[in-house]
């Protein structure tokens, strides 16, 4: 999820100039309005589901494209449990409608819930829901898949998926369904783990890369300026940052170990580790920074909701996480903040971190080969390492530019509802 540059103020503002932009439509339902003309096919009734309750960037992106959705002209009904913290912010999206049940009673005994979501989905042409794991009895996309089949309603299901899990099983994705169900996927690693590890068929999957917004991440001489009145260093530092929450999948010791090989062996006396962050993990890592000696080489800042001025202060960007990633935001905004990057070699990582192109990647947990792949960068000439650079902002405008990304999967929703408006009519 992204980490960082969700402002509510501008996003709601965002929302609202979107949803205002176009006359809003109630959509007919899938097994009404027969008479239609074809240019009515086009307004379609579309329902989104979470089962978390943060409001993360999966969230937030579940929000956008249902705004997004709703300005265009078609119907978009939000499913969320009660204490979802979208709620506060949907009110924006003038003319769509929201729909809430409580999270616990649901993992509980999810059979009395069923009429209540059929009768939702019931107008619906689609489905969209993020894959989640089991709470209870619930699963959320097993549990649509089932009301969709009890009631032999026509609707698609699209489930939307992160960072796949060995535990999750092939009902996660919709499989009760068939060819009813399809599943978008946001890096090839993810496409991959679950065609091998679930048996989810390749055909239903579509990959759809995440995107950035790249209208923010650009380099400007006022941004450098402010950049170092924000994260002062040590003149002559070699910065190596690492945004992300303060917590172990995020292995922040990894790097703060590779720091303190690197002045130890003199390879790279001038480093200087700015984390960014919050979480449980920030005093054990200024108790580290202290024990091992790192107090010139390494600090602690505060979350930001302006992350391009971190990047604006770096040399590199590191990522050395062990625990579940997808195809983490800070890799795409690094990259088109013209940052090489450095990252663990698993999951959807390697897929923008191009060993030699646009940065390296690292065994997981492995302090030498991270010291390692630090030199490497950090060992090029000031031209080569400008043209890394200049090729990972190339390949980010190029193939996860926010805007291009979402409207690929808006077209697989608008795509598979109109199919089934079709069907009826």
């Amino acid at each position: 999820g992204s980490l960082h540059t969700f402002d509510k103020k501008t996003q709601l503002a965002r929302i609202v100039i979107m949803t205002t932009s176009s006359e809003q439509k109630q959509a007919p339902a899938n097994d009404d309005n027969k008479d239609d003309t074809s240019s009515s096919l086009l307004k379609l009734n579309i329902v989104l589901q979470e089962d978390l309750t943060i409001r993360g960037g999966a969230q937030l992106w579940l929000m956008n494209c249902g705004a997004r959705l709703q300005a265009i002209g078609h119907q978009v009904t939000f499913v969320l449990p009660t204490t979802s913290l979208l709620l506060e912010d949907l009110p924006a999206i003038a003319g769509a409608s929201v729909k809430t049940y409580d999270a616990d009673a649901i993992a509980k005994d999810p059979d009395s819930f069923v009429a209540w979501f059929t009768d939702i989905l019931r107008p619906a042409q689609v489905c969209v829901t993020l894959v989640r794991q089991q709470r209870g009895q619930f699963q959320n996309v097993g549990f649509v898949a089932r009301c969709i089949s009890e009631a032999k309603l026509r609707t698609h299901l699209i489930a939307k998926t992160g960072t796949p899990d060995a535990s999750y099983r092939k009902s996660f994705y919709g499989a009760l369904l068939g060819k009813q169900a399809s599943v978008i996927t946001i890096a090839q690693y993810t496409k991959d783990f679950i065609v091998k590890n679930i048996g989810v068929p390749a055909e239903l999957i579509t990959n759809v890369y995440n995107g950035t917004d790249t209208s923010k991440f650009q380099r400007t001489a006022d941004m450098a300026v402010e950049a170092q009145k924000r994260y002062p260093c040590v003149q002559g530092a070699y910065v190596v940052g690492c945004i992300g929450s303060f917590e172990a999948r995020k292995a922040h010791p990894v790097l703060l170990r590779a720091a303190k090989k690197l002045i130890t062996d003199g390879r790279l006396a001038n480093i200087y580790c700015l984390f960014v962050g919050e979480g449980p993990d920030k005093q054990m890592l200024l108790g580290m920074i202290e024990e091992l000696g790192l107090q010139k080489n390494a600090a602690l800042y505060d979350f930001t909701k302006q992350p391009f001025y971190v990047f604006e202060r770096c040399n590199l960007v590191a990522l050395p996480s062990t625990g579940k990633e997808g195809l983490p935001n800070v890799l795409l905004e690094a990259l088109a903040m013209e940052k090489p990057c450095v990252a663990t070699r698993a999951y959807g990582m390697p897929e923008v971190v191009l060993d030699g192109q646009t940065g390296y990647c690292f065994p997981s947990g492995d302090v030498d080969a991270l010291a390692d792949a630090i030199m490497k960068i950090a060992g090029l000439s000031d031209a080569k390492q400008k043209e890394m650079a200049k090729r990972g902002k190339e390949m980010i405008f190029a193939e996860h530019d926010k805007a291009k990304q979402f409207e690929k999967i808006l077209e697989i929703i608008k795509e598979k509802a109109a199919a089934v408006k079709r069907s009826v009519v």
